[in-house]
């Protein structure tokens, strides 16, 4: 875990002990430099900053930490000495969190808060599910454990036609309510070893027990198939279709959305990198596109080809 810690000109690192005995690498910074080029060339988990420094010319360095995506994520934490708690709550600063450096568990408070950071920062900000970032560390993290599971890959055919008709709004619904369908197939099955991640726009990721797949198919299909309607107008529903203008500028009538999920299985070891489970399921989801109405393929070949 590294640490930047921004220190007052006067040359206090009263801290610089304490807090390099936690990180496994902290610098610190001059409140005087120009210290958002300094973590733009070495990104930290965590920026400390002096509780002192926040009611003075450190305001600026934190509205500057704030107004970038790039950096925005990382989390910013006020160190207090001796001052309560109050006035953190009080100052209407825009921090993650604060911590004291005498506390005994200041190392697993930095922790928790590194992790929690992680985490929202891969989060999907529609359905407040992992992003890829998670799920493909996920996936390695099965691989390299040899451990039997089902990678299920969810996508929704007719999406874009849909987007482009009723609206990128109507859309997001859609894409939440997906999500709900497959969070729920998932909880409602009671191991604690699945894991659902959204990849981005219409995309997701479920992965399960290789025995738990085809029922958690079913119900995935079954219930999105029935859902799907309460997002069509009544006309387009007795029609079966909607018009829409494609790619190439030409108007067509695209079918009521339906949902696909390709299944790959890693058993007795049989992948060892998240690029060769990804390779076969998009080959099952080119054959699934091609098939009319929701459907799911549970890849079962024992050697990779």
């Amino acid at each position: 875990m590294k640490g930047i810690l921004v220190k007052s000109g006067s040359g206090s690192s009263r801290d610089g002990d304490t807090l390099a005995a936690v990180f496994d690498s902290i610098r610190e910074a001059d409140v005087s430099e120009d210290v958002v080029s300094f973590v733009y060339m070495d990104p930290p988990d965590i920026i400390l900053v002096d509780f002192d420094l926040l009611k003075g010319a450190g305001l600026r360095i934190l509205d500057q930490f704030r107004s970038t995506s790039i950096i925005g994520h990382v989390p910013v934490v006020a160190v207090l000495h001796g001052e309560e708690a109050d006035d953190v709550l009080s100052s209407g600063l825009a921090l993650d969190d604060f911590v004291r450096a005498d506390d005994r568990d200041l190392a697993a408070r930095l922790r928790f808060i590194a992790a929690r950071a992680a985490r929202e920062s891969d989060m999907n900000p529609l359905t407040r599910l992992p992003g890829n970032e998670t799920i493909i560390r996920t996936i390695q993290s099965s691989l390299d454990a040899q451990k039997d599971i089902a990678i299920a890959w969810v996508d929704l055919d007719n999406f874009k036609p849909y987007n482009d008709r009723y609206g990128f709004s109507r859309g997001d619904e859609v894409i939440t309510a997906t999500a709900r369908v497959i969070k729920n197939a998932l909880v409602e099955s009671g191991d604690p070893d699945c894991f659902v991640g959204h990849i981005g726009g219409d995309d997701f990721v479920f992965i399960c027990p290789p025995a738990h797949a085809r029922r958690l198919c079913e119900t995935v299909v079954e219930r999105f198939d029935t859902v799907i309607g309460n997002f069509y107008n009544d006309d387009d529903l007795e029609a079966g279709c909607i018009a829409s203008v494609g790619r190439d500028g030409v108007e067509r009538k695209y079918p009521i959305m339906s949902i696909s999920i390709a299944v790959v299985l890693n058993t007795k070891g049989r992948y060892s990198h998240y690029g060769e489970v990804s390779r076969d399921a998009t080959d099952i989801k080119k054959y699934l596109k091609g098939l009319e109405g929701s459907a799911y393929m549970i890849d079962r070949r024992t050697h990779r080809t």
